[in-house]
C-alpha cells in the first residue's frame, strides 16, 4: 500500500511539474515574445522625413492624427488607418473622417489632439465631390498646412489615385502643379498602374476593394518610411 501512495505521489508531482512549466510559458514567454516583436518594430519604423524621424526618436512613439475620406475604406470598413495601426503599433494613430467639403475641417480641434503629425488624406475627393473649385480647394488646404505649422505641428497632404473621369483628372492636375515645390505634399497618381484602377475601386460605391487598399498603403508606406 505505501510503495502504491508513493508512486502515486510521484505522478502527481510530475503532473504538477508538467502543469507548471505550460503555465510558465503561456504567461510569461508570450509577453517576452511581444517585447522582441515590439523592439523588432520599432527598429523598422524608420522615416525617410529627417524631421519625422527626430520625433520618433525622441518620444519613441508617434502620434498622428489622419484625416480621411469615406472613399477610402472597403466594403468589409477596413481603411488605410487600421491598416498603418496593424504594422505601425508604435504609431498612434487618430483617425478623423472627413464627410463633407474641406473647409469644415476644425484645425483648432486638430490642434487639441496634440498631434506630432496631420495627414490629409485625399480631400481632393472630398472637394471634388463637394463642388469646390480647385484654386478655392488648393488655398483651403495651404492654409490648414499653414496653419497646423505655425503651432509646430509636422503637416502631410496627400494626393489621390488617377482617374478616367476627364474633370477629375483636371481638378487634380490643378492640384498637383498647385504643390509642386511643396514638401508637404506626396503625389501618387503615376504610381498607379492603369491596369490596377479597375479592380482598385468598386464601380458602384466607389469604395476602396482589398487590392486599392494594399496598393494606397504601399505608395503612402513608401513615402514615409525607409525599407
Amino acid at each position: 500500500m505505501k510503495n502504491i501512495l508513493f508512486w502515486l505521489y510521484v505522478v502527481l508531482a510530475v503532473l504538477l511539474i508538467g502543469f507548471g512549466y505550460i503555465y510558465w510559458q503561456s504567461n510569461v514567454s508570450p509577453s517576452h515574445s511581444d517585447s522582441k516583436s515590439n523592439q523588432t518594430e520599432m527598429k523598422k519604423t524608420a522615416f525617410k522625413d529627417k524631421s519625422l524621424q527626430n520625433i520618433y526618436n525622441k518620444n519613441k512613439e508617434m502620434n498622428i492624427t489622419l484625416l480621411s475620406t469615406p472613399h477610402q475604406v472597403t466594403d468589409d470598413n477596413q481603411s488605410l488607418a487600421q491598416t498603418l495601426r496593424d504594422h505601425y503599433p508604435s504609431l498612434k494613430i487618430n483617425e478623423q473622417m472627413i464627410e463633407t467639403a474641406s473647409d469644415k475641417i476644425d484645425v483648432d480641434k486638430l490642434k487639441d489632439a496634440k498631434p506630432d503629425v496631420v495627414i490629409l488624406d485625399a480631400m481632393t475627393l472630398n472637394d471634388f465631390t463637394e463642388k469646390v473649385p480647385a484654386q478655392a480647394h488648393n488655398k483651403q488646404l495651404s492654409k490648414i498646412v499653414d496653419d497646423l505649422k505655425s503651432d509646430h505641428i509636422e503637416v502631410r497632404v496627400i494626393g489621390t489615385r488617377p482617374s478616367t473621369d476627364k474633370a477629375f483628372k483636371t481638378y487634380q492636375k490643378e492640384e498637383e502643379n498647385y504643390f509642386e515645390d511643396s514638401k508637404t505634399y506626396y503625389t501618387q497618381s503615376k504610381k498607379w498602374a492603369k491596369d490596377d484602377l479597375e479592380e482598385s475601386y468598386d464601380a458602384k460605391t466607389e469604395l476602396l476593394t482589398d487590392q486599392g487598399l494594399d496598393i494606397w498603403y504601399a505608395n503612402l508606406t513608401d513615402y514615409l518610411f525607409k525599407k
